[in-house]
């Protein structure tokens, strides 16, 4: 029977084959950005690209939502999606629980804090250990003053991030400055604006950690609009996705995140919730490496001496 199917070129109609199967083979991707954000930003494209590989495994297909500021349970209930991936969750997303309240199918990236109380199931790179290994590495190269370029307060990157900063600063015996640390909107243009606010200090950071691929380019974009030399006169440790970061003058220190694994891993999850199969684990964490390249060093302070 499949032999003639394909000698005829035949394919099954995606409707009656939805009704057979209980299931349209679609999933959601809903993210809460502005289109220009998305496009130009590595996380995204390499999350879409762990996202695609297991949906094509499995033969389902992707629908993508983009700063989309109508109702997304009505995808859900218009029978367009089986479920949906949320990315960049906010860790106060009222939409994202009301769709889990629902009994819609629905992952998030990264998810919440463990003592929330949120059941969601979600998928996360590990940030604490390897924010807390990046600080430690710092100061081990003689950095007191280091600065932070984080995201939206509301991220629960940011939120995990910070702790295991501070966390770091407690545990070296240094006093934390909470002047060091810049929120952002993760943003190129972000980046740029804090890491000047950080430099115009009357005692600036020696070392500067940036939260993700867009606020590293725009904080280096300052850094050399001053002619300020890497690592002589800062060191820059980037967190992100980036493929690029080795071939950047000098090749960035950075946190590689497993952005790409992230999206199979919450593909793969989404998909067996919706075929309802038993999930080995509800919420996942994926480790990231901290990868040690030319852009950091010790302070000038150091040098001097």
């Amino acid at each position: 029977m499949i032999k003639i199917a394909n000698e005829l070129n035949y394919f099954p109609h995606s409707s009656a084959k939805a009704l057979v199967q209980n299931r349209l083979g679609v999933l959601g991707v809903i993210m809460p950005r502005t289109s220009e954000f998305v496009f130009q930003n590595p996380f995204y494209s390499h999350i879409l690209l762990g996202l695609s590989s297991i949906a094509d495994h499995h033969q389902y297909q992707l629908m993508l939502s983009i700063n989309n500021q109508v109702d997304v349970a009505s995808l859900y209930y218009r029978r367009q999606v089986d479920g949906m991936i949320v990315i960049a969750n906010r860790v106060n997303d009222q939409t994202l629980m009301k769709l889990y309240e629902d009994s819609i199918p629905v992952v998030a990236v990264p998810g919440f804090p463990p003592d929330s109380g949120i059941c969601i199931p979600s998928v996360n790179s590990e940030n604490t250990k390897s924010v807390y290994r990046c600080v430690d590495y710092l100061m081990g190269l003689g950095h007191c003053r280091i600065g932070f370029i984080l995201g939206m307060p509301d991220s629960w990157y940011s939120i995990e991030r910070l702790a295991a900063f501070q966390k770091a600063y407690a545990d070296n015996g240094l006093e934390y400055d909470e002047n060091l640390v810049k929120e952002s909107d993760f943003s190129k243009k972000a980046g740029f604006r804090c890491m000047g606010e950080l430099l115009d200090m009357p005692h600036p950071p020696t070392g500067v950690i940036c939260m993700n691929d867009s606020i590293t380019i725009g904080a280096l974009h300052q850094i050399h609009s001053r002619k300020l030399r890497v690592p002589e006169d800062i060191s820059v440790l980037a967190i992100g996705s980036s493929d690029m970061y080795e071939l950047f003058n000098p090749p960035l220190t950075a946190i590689k995140t497993p952005v790409i694994e992230v999206g199979k891993t919450a593909a793969n999850l989404l998909i067996n919730i919706i075929e309802k199969k038993p999930l080995s684990e509800k919420n996942v964490v994926i480790d990231a490496d901290l990868i040690i390249r030319e852009s950091t060093g010790a302070p000038p302070r150091r040098k001097a001496a």
